[in-house]
């Protein structure tokens, strides 16, 4: 029974998302005081797109088009780019970005369970190595990175992304860290976490224990030992925001699920699934992600639906940045 509500559930967001696809633009920038920010990047995560359903790729498409009026410096996607984790379809999400999202946009991409672990399963299957190495090669052709490892730092207007990606050998859904991947995160925060700049570390799987996921999501989290060692290394710093997707829960101001929450120093926000369903919450319909604002003295998150071109004011989240 709950096989065949999850593939309802499926069948139902994907039928939504082809009809909201053609609601048209309402215009506007953006809630915030634009002569203020210093930097605004449209965030959204698991876009979960399949190249032989046009469905999922035409609400990709509509949201890089809503993304573009908004005039971000950037755009981020937080994994699951793909559903099955085949190269055609890996590949075809790179096209979609590098076509629909304007060339002076920059592009914060990180991959997911589903590109990585589920790609063994896939058409052509491949093993985790294999997949991060495609995803990796798609990322320096068609974006322009220069990395060779799965680990990168992503600089726009001045501020600095710490980009994560699964370095597992054969897990399906947990991601796994190098010691020189959490090297890196420690040393890279040390040089740009400094003077009250803000620092954004990019997962796609949310540490264990922040966003309560102990009440919906039962060992979903990032496993020990890694989830220990990045939360100690990110709280040795100020103002680091660490951004994930991964579990589909919708939007909640529940403290014990909470979507925006702040432990020990660190702010964590959690994405909504774009196109998959979400589980109940406060809000729970597809579409959803945030613009993130950065001003001198804060950062504001606002919960915006790229299906529907609006905004939900009941789930913005400003923090006041440390100085010294």
């Amino acid at each position: 029974m709950d096989k065949v509500l999850l593939i309802m559930r499926r069948f139902f967001a994907s039928v939504m998302a082809f009809i909201l696809s053609f609601i048209p633009f309402s215009g506007g920038k953006g809630n915030g005081s634009e002569e203020d920010v210093t930097l605004k990047v449209a965030i959204v995560s698991d876009v979960h797109i399949d190249r032989r359903l046009p469905v999922g790729q035409a609400a990709l498409i509509n949201c890089y088009k809503d993304m573009n009026m908004l005039s971000p410096d950037a755009v981020a996607v937080l994994g699951d780019l793909t559903n099955y984790g085949d190269y055609a379809t890996l590949e075809r999400f790179f096209e979609l970005t590098e076509k629909y999202v304007d060339p002076d946009i920059s592009k914060l991409i990180i991959s997911g369970n589903h590109d990585i672990g589920h790609a063994k399963e896939a058409d052509g299957a491949r093993t985790n190595p294999e997949a991060l190495q495609d995803f990796m090669d798609l990322c320096n052709e068609r974006l322009g990175y220069e990395t060779q490892t799965p680990y990168y730092t992503l600089e726009v207007n001045g501020y600095h992304f710490i980009c994560l990606n699964d370095e597992s050998e054969d897990n399906w859904d947990h991601p796994e860290y190098s010691d020189e991947a959490i090297a890196f995160l420690d040393a890279e925060l040390a040089s740009y976490a400094v003077n009250g700049m803000p620092v954004f570390v990019l997962m796609h799987v949310p540490l264990s224990g922040i966003h309560g996921e102990e009440n919906y999501y039962p060992d979903g989290g990032v496993e020990e030992p890694w989830n220990t060692q990045i939360r100690k290394t990110m709280e040795k710093y100020r103002n680091v925001f660490c951004l994930t997707g991964h579990f589909h829960k919708g939007l909640s101001n529940n403290p014990d699920t909470p979507t925006y929450t702040e432990k020990n120093g660190v702010h964590y926000l959690n994405l909504t699934s774009y196109l998959m369903p979400n589980w109940p919450a406060d809000l729970a319909v597809n579409g959803l992600g945030f613009v993130m604002e950065v001003t001198q003295n804060s950062v504001t998150f606002r919960c915006r639906n790229y299906y529907l071109h609006n905004w939900y004011g009941n789930f913005t989240y400003t923090s006041l940045l440390e100085k010294d």
